[in-house]
């Protein structure tokens, strides 16, 4: 069992994942949790990544795309106080408030790196979801392989789906760097 303090810590971890990306947080937590209905959570979140580099969303410090972030943070606390039996109903609240400041920053410093210094916008947008997956497997304890499976488990669900209504999409054999 973890102190209050260490899931305190990782909750606000969590609350800076869910800024970044909404669904990504909840995602996490249900692999971590071993819920039946992961799968949606993994490939709801691999959907906003993939709409992230299309770049056809509003700016995610806008009202409508800040309230998920922010819900989506204080679902996670709430999800990792309860998992390990400790009652802070203000942890939520502050996870809840992390997550709409960090959705209210992130674009700025994504407007910074891509205008100033001149990165282009789909790689900033790559380079924040490697930060968030690894700032959320350190938040879970989970592994970087563990998150594979878990996307690969959800993108085979998609394609078992896809599959039974007649559309047929090859599946990707292995991720990564080093697996050609």
């Amino acid at each position: 069992m973890m102190s209050h303090e260490t899931v305190y810590e990782n909750s606000m971890k969590m609350a800076v994942v869910c800024g970044m990306r909404a669904a990504l947080g909840p995602a996490l937590v249900a692999v971590r949790q071993r819920r039946q209905d992961r799968v949606l959570f993994v490939a709801a979140s691999l959907g906003e990544m993939v709409l992230d580099k299309l770049n056809i969303l509003p700016s995610r410090s806008r009202l409508p795309l800040m309230l998920p972030r922010a819900a989506a943070g204080y679902w996670t606390a709430d999800q990792m106080f309860k998992q390990e039996g400790i009652n802070d109903p203000m942890a939520a609240g502050m996870s809840a408030a992390v997550a709409a400041g960090t959705a209210t920053l992130a674009p700025l410093v994504r407007k910074i790196l891509t205008r100033v210094i001149g990165i282009p916008d789909s790689v900033v947008g790559l380079m924040e979801d490697y930060l968030v997956l690894r700032l959320g497997c350190d938040a879970t304890g989970l592994t970087m392989e563990e998150i594979r499976d878990a996307a690969m488990d959800a993108l085979g669900d998609v394609r078992e789906k896809l599959d039974d209504q007649g559309i047929h999409i090859p599946l990707p054999q292995s991720m990564g760097a080093g697996s050609m």
